[in-house]
């Protein structure tokens, strides 16, 4: 990943320390992700090549391993889902510590599909980008998406807002003006969002721990 971050952001013409404060982080972070093969986190990879203006694939070495939904834990047996890699990952990454952005275009990348989504048309992957729903996704997670299936009290959701920014929460209750959300991280409360503003939830039915 090194060569690649380094390349793009000299084709670019930034220097080091600009692509740092474009990032919200330190130098020394920009240099060793330029350093270091490995270690930068999938959310990171994302915010990266959206600095950068191109795909986050552009920015893995060749020699890269499987993308997540193909490995578990280190030492696991990858997973065997019976699709192949045709689910579209549309959730990633943006300037909120909290909010990703449901990308309607280009998918930022593709996963195997689980058994649950065989066959589901327009399914789709999300990459967790925050630690608000911890501990029960953390960041690096991907959440598996049923496009059609209504979500129930107490499901997980991702909450897509009329600008485009999604969050993953637990759904509490629905009415005709609002809907009210819970979070567990970095304390559990409950906080309602007008409907005007909604303009889809999803049910998450699937998850793959990038940890």
């Amino acid at each position: 990943m090194t060569n690649r971050i380094s390349l793009r952001r000299r084709q670019l013409g930034l220097s080091q320390m600009r692509l740092a404060e474009l990032m919200g982080v330190e130098q020394p972070t920009v240099a060793r992700w330029e350093r270091e093969r490995r270690g930068v986190k999938i959310d990171t990879l994302i915010r990266l090549a959206r600095v950068l203006d191109c795909d986050p694939r552009d920015l893995m070495p060749d020699d890269s391993p499987p993308p997540p939904s193909t490995m578990g834990p280190p030492g696991a047996v990858p997973l065997a889902f019976p699709g192949g890699r045709d689910l579209p990952v549309r959730g990633g990454a943006r300037g909120g510590a909290d909010a990703m952005f449901l990308d309607q275009g280009a998918p930022l990348d593709w996963v195997q599909r689980p058994p649950q989504l065989v066959g589901v048309p327009d399914a789709f992957a999300v990459y967790v980008v925050s630690d608000s729903m911890s501990p029960r996704y953390e960041p690096g997670d991907i959440l598996f998406v049923h496009p059609s299936q209504p979500p129930s009290r107490g499901s997980f959701v991702v909450v897509e807002l009329s600008d485009q920014e999604a969050y993953v929460k637990q759904l509490v209750a629905q009415t005709a003006d609002a809907i009210t959300l819970r979070e567990y991280h970095p304390a559990l409360r409950e906080f309602s969002v007008p409907r005007a503003r909604v303009k889809s939830v999803y049910r998450v039915v699937g998850t793959w721990e990038g940890r």
